[in-house]
């Protein structure tokens, strides 16, 4: 029997028969906590490192079962004209491990998004979908950031890997070296995101690092990630040993000029690298942001026409880096 420490982490989802995220079939794990915050992200409730409650407010009663309940009195009910409101101080939100609240809503107006689990009760979830993987498939860690738990991710990759499981894994990139290179044997294949290589204010302030405590990310907020993203990219290049495909979100405005994509051809070939998926922004994770008190604030950037995608792909091609669209990446 494989022997694996008993290494517990935090995620808020698991999603099976994923087509999308590496090679066959595949079950995606997504983990809590992420060294960047960007406003187009899709699963926002990833960003934060811990637990946290998702309020819907259509299906609140305001019975104030949850502040009754909530042993931190972070939960408070008031008047928004002549509707009542329900409010959280989510820093409090964030200290807490009992989740009473959750517990007492009988509206399913209060969940919690994210929980802590076992590498080993994390493996027997996702093993029952092995059936359904096919030859190629297999996990995919993703986020959230995995790599800012690097212990857990790593003792889940070995644990899959050392039972002949295909393991892919998506990073931005934005975390010390140290969080990877352990992990290294046991990964199969990597996606690495490349936001921006443009590293002015305006563009620093936009995807922003979060606020992370040192063991989380090593890496202060007030600096630019730019430097530490490029520098794991060019290391993983080289030291990685399996297939490595950059992804660029297509953020109109933000990153599809022609500046960018050169300069991130460029910096492709000089990883050694040749293959690039581009993901144009949609907005689909729109509804998440309110369940987490945040406003939603991407619809200034307009989702890409299919016309300027194949600017893109043309230009990355002419400097001979495979091009490949949303879900059009051969595997």
């Amino acid at each position: 029997m494989v022997q694996t420490r008993l290494t517990r982490g935090y995620i808020f989802d698991i999603q099976g028969f994923s087509v999308h995220d590496g090679p066959g079939c595949r079950t995606l794990v997504f983990f809590k906590g992420c060294s960047l915050e960007c406003p187009w992200c899709s699963n926002p409730e990833g960003i934060s490192f811990f637990p946290e409650p998702l309020y819907r407010d259509s299906k609140c009663t305001f019975d104030g079962l949850c502040v009754n309940a909530c042993p931190h009195k972070a939960i408070s009910i008031s008047k928004n004209g002549e509707s009542d409101q329900l409010t959280f101080n989510r820093e409090i939100c964030a200290k807490c491990n009992a989740y009473d609240c959750a517990k007492a809503c009988c509206s399913g107006a209060l969940n919690i998004g994210g929980y802590e689990i076992s590498v080993e009760d994390l493996y027997a979830k996702v093993i029952r979908d092995r059936q359904y993987w096919g030859a190629a498939g297999g996990i995919t860690l993703t986020g959230g950031e995995p790599f800012t738990q690097p212990e857990f991710a790593c003792d889940m990759l070995k644990r899959c890997y050392d039972a002949y499981i295909h393991t892919a894994v998506e990073t931005c990139g934005n975390v010390p070296w140290k969080n990877y290179e352990k992990s290294l044997p046991y990964i199969d294949w990597i996606f690495f995101d490349l936001k921006t290589l443009d590293e002015s204010p305006g563009h620093l302030s936009i995807c922003a690092p979060s606020r992370l405590s040192a063991n989380q990310s090593g890496h202060p907020s007030s600096s630019s990630p730019v430097p530490l993203i490029l520098n794991n990219a060019r290391r993983l290049a080289r030291e990685f040993t399996g297939r490595m495909i950059f992804r660029l979100p297509v953020i109109p405005g933000f990153n599809d000029d022609a500046e960018n994509i050169d300069r991130t051809a460029r910096f492709i070939q000089s990883t050694g690298r040749n293959e690039i998926n581009i993901l144009p922004l949609h907005h689909l994770g729109r509804e998440k942001y309110s369940l987490i008190g945040k406003k939603y604030y991407t619809t200034d950037f307009k989702i890409p026409a299919k016309d300027d995608l194949k600017k893109i792909v043309s230009q990355f091609s002419s400097l001979g880096i495979n091009c490949y669209i949303g879900s059009d990446t051969p595997f």
